[in-house]
């Protein structure tokens, strides 16, 4: 996997994991991919359901010990 941009949201709990997440696809271009670092356990389910309903390309979620690394991909 390719990725393009990294996003630290270490700290930050529902919804901001997720807002911080759509502003920086925002501006980015199609097919472009998205790494996403959280701690929030419930990130885990949410940027999938996101990527469902927002119609981005969930590609993968990564857990490293008590971080989580979600991937994304610009649609």
């Amino acid at each position: 996997m390719n990725v393009t941009k990294s996003l630290d949201c270490t700290g930050l709990f529902c919804p901001m994991p997720i807002v911080q997440t759509k502003l920086e696809l925002d501006g980015m271009t199609p097919g472009e991919v998205l790494e996403v670092i959280a701690d929030d356990a419930g990130f885990e389910k949410d940027l999938p359901a996101w990527c469902g309903m927002s119609g981005e390309k969930f590609l993968e979620m990564k857990k490293e010990g008590n971080l989580l690394k979600g991937y994304v991909m610009k649609k």
